[in-house]
């Protein structure tokens, strides 16, 4: 085995300085499990290369950045909006993958979602890297430094966790035990008992981010194949595990997580139909999030959580045809983005909230058929996402996001007998969808979107030669249970001449 320097190489953002002492220190400190240091070295894990700690005694900067990283045994790349657009994090990606390969570059992301975060090097030859979260407050941190260490070490995740768990049950033991034998100190006691439940809520901590992880993994690995029924029986089982929780006992960290997952196992509730089963984890979010930010009024993180609490609520009124019920939840929706919005305007995790907002409340006045109320949401939020695209050039979910605010305003102005409008924002629709497919041609969403796209191009314009059932045809043999895309094919069948 070759021997390096350095057990890893942090790469980062100078705005993520903070984060990135935090993680240096933490993996440098890291405890390994007793039974595991047979076979794991602590060099496994020590040093770790940061620029900010390490280039004091030299003189040039590229230099020692290469030295560096050819004697980094890992690369671990600290994504972030910041790092995401940083051009130094990329060409330090690129170095280390010449030298070394693809499969010692670890990830974890510091802030947003590997959309709006990951930077674009990582992405290349429509790689999918996977990422330990530090963001989420102290619970998160711990989970994914442990995720990183498995990596590390070259371990499961679950042989640490495992490991952690037996260590903590024997440390509470002797806790008990030195708490028996002086039971008349009454200080003693009590801080055991202190002791005792700090160590259940970091079991439980670890419990509840794993089952988030996993969640969230498996939706982003499924949805784009257009099979979210998989991921059914997971959040079953990660419902039987929440429904036994007593929230007056939780930490606001624990309860957005709760939150999070609940989102994600209705998302695939109302994309598979299930009604009930969305509503029920719908409900039992958005009390969650309204608790949280009752108690913290002010935080982003739980804004945003509720934000998306609001946002939920009102897509399942959709789904039940209530459109005016759902529009006030979309409407607090946009408050709350609006919220964030001013707070941070550089945050592009913010401004893609505001313009989903925007995006929002021009969608439901076009579904009660208000042309004249939906065109300036749908401009407004094409704004937003403009302001993005100003930053990040390629960035996937502004393009999309976009794209669907110009079909949506597409179909305003026709409504409203401007056609040299709708077909201005249609041309630049289809554009964007050819161009978003191109990176992604397994995105079976995104081949339904340019269907519509074209679909509405040719209404416009007679003489605009398209036929979409072929594509239409081929994406309900692909999933049969999609009700929109089989609406589609039907209805297109229906338009066809006998």
């Amino acid at each position: 085995m070759k021997n390096y320097k350095y057990a890893g190489f942090i790469s980062y953002a100078h705005s993520d300085e903070a984060v990135a002492a935090r993680l240096h220190r933490a993996l440098e400190t890291y405890s390994i499990p007793k039974a595991l240091k047979s076979n794991i070295s602590r060099d496994q894990l020590s040093p770790i290369f940061r620029d900010a700690t390490e280039l004091t005694v030299h003189h040039s900067l590229s230099e020692t950045i290469q030295d560096a990283v050819q004697a980094s045994r890992f690369l671990i790349v600290l994504c972030s909006p910041a790092a995401k657009i940083s051009h130094w994090v990329n060409e330090e990606i690129q170095l280390f993958r010449s030298l070394h390969g693809e499969q010692s570059i670890l990830c974890v992301l510091s802030e947003g979602t590997p959309e709006t975060s990951f930077p674009p090097v990582l992405l290349e030859g429509g790689r999918e890297p996977l990422a330990a979260n530090l963001s989420g407050g102290k619970d998160s941190f711990k989970l994914g430094v442990t995720q990183l260490a498995a990596s590390m070490m070259g371990v499961g995740l679950d042989t640490l966790i495992q490991r952690e768990s037996k260590r903590r049950r024997r440390r509470l033991r002797l806790v008990g035990a030195f708490a028996l034998m002086f039971s008349t100190c009454m200080g003693l006691i009590a801080f055991t008992a202190i002791e005792a439940r700090n160590e259940a809520q970091d079991s439980r901590a670890q419990a509840e981010g794993l089952v988030e992880y996993m969640i969230t993994d498996l939706k982003e690995k499924l949805e784009p194949l257009g099979k979210l029924e998989v991921l059914d029986s997971v959040g079953d089982k990660a419902v039987e595990y929440y429904d036994v929780q007593n929230r007056k006992q939780l930490s606001p960290e624990s309860l957005l997580r709760q939150a999070r997952s609940r989102h994600i196992i209705a998302q695939v509730a109302i994309k598979t139909q299930n009604e009930e089963k969305a509503e029920q984890e719908i409900q039992a979010a958005y009390a969650l999030t309204q608790d949280v930010l009752t108690l913290n009024p002010h935080d982003t993180t739980s804004i945003y959580a509720h934000a998306q609490s609001e946002y939920w609520v009102g897509e399942l009124n959709i789904m039940q045809e209530k459109h005016d019920k759902a529009r006030a939840f979309w409407i607090r929706y946009d408050e709350l983005a609006g919220q964030l919005y001013a707070i941070d305007p550089h945050n592009i995790e913010w401004v893609m909230e505001a313009g989903w907002g925007q995006n929002n409340l021009g969608a439901i006045a076009r579904m009660l058929n208000e042309p004249e109320t939906a065109l300036p949401h749908f401009d407004h939020a094409i704004v937003y996402f403009d302001e993005i695209l100003e930053i990040d050039t390629n960035n996937p979910s502004a393009m999309k996001e976009k794209s669907n605010a110009l079909l949506g305003a597409a179909w305003a102005a026709g409504k409203l007998i401007d056609q040299k409008a709708a077909q201005k924002y249609l041309s630049e629709n289809i554009q964007i969808n050819e161009t978003l497919l191109k990176q992604t041609p397994n995105d079976y969403n995104l081949k339904f979107d340019l269907i519509m796209a074209k679909t509405t191009a040719k209404r416009f314009d007679l003489a605009y030669d398209y036929n979409p059932i072929p594509e239409l045809k081929e994406l309900t043999l692909h999933d049969p249970k999609n009700v929109r895309w089989l609406h589609e094919y039907t209805y297109e069948l229906s338009r066809v001449e006998p």
